[in-house]
């Protein structure tokens, strides 16, 4: 629906810059703030994730989040991109307003998974410690800017996966996963807890434990 209204404000200017140029010109204004508003109103999309309370675990997060690191270093990984990084609830880097910070997980092998990243947390919760991830799409803007042509759909999606790059998403992200509960395992252990109690198991299409 908004793809035909970008697409019927430039038609309508086209149309009406050769009658009156001050009329075509307004009408393109509206599309390109239509354009503007589309981008920045973007949300990355939740495609899979996974959680874990861990009781007595207040104050920990730092030693999660750099066990982390450390193991998907150790992982060797190809071409794997990691980076701390204060985000809002839409996922976009800010440095007002609600904010809170995430380890942001990313392959780096080709274009089409790059728009696929893996936001992983650690926050207090009460005398615990909430511990999640979560696989994300959020298309470039320049994906957004082809999706608008007529005729075109979105750039890269999902469904443009081929079997390759769908074998790579899930290598990358299980990878990040055992990484992960690896990291709340071995801070589970030195409070003297069971981890075997944790659900592996995660809660999207890709169904990784």
């Amino acid at each position: 629906m908004t793809k035909a209204i970008v697409n019927f404000l430039f038609l309508v200017g086209i149309f009406l810059f050769f009658i009156s140029r001050q009329a075509g010109a307004f009408f393109f204004v509206i599309g390109v703030v239509c354009i503007f508003m589309i981008i920045a109103m973007r949300d990355a999309e939740i495609l899979d994730n996974w959680s874990a309370l861990i009781r007595g675990a207040h104050g920990h997060r730092e030693n999660v989040i750099l066990a982390t690191k450390e193991l998907i270093d150790i992982s060797k990984a190809p071409s794997i991109e990691m980076k701390e990084q204060e985000v809002s609830p839409s996922l976009a880097p800010t440095i007002v307003g609600e904010k809170r910070a995430f380890l942001i997980v990313a392959d780096r092998r080709n274009l089409k998974l790059g728009n696929f990243k893996t936001y992983v947390n650690a926050n207090d919760y009460g005398d615990g410690l909430f511990v999640s991830w979560y696989l994300t799409y959020m298309p470039d803007v320049w994906q957004v800017l082809v999706s608008l042509i007529p005729g075109t759909r979105k750039a890269i999606g999902l469904d443009e996966l081929n079997l390759f790059n769908r074998q790579d998403l899930t290598a990358y992200v299980t990878c990040v996963h055992h990484c992960l509960l690896d990291a709340v395992e071995k801070l589970m252990l030195e409070l003297n807890q069971d981890p075997s109690k944790i659900e592996r198991k995660t809660r999207g299409f890709l169904g990784i434990s």
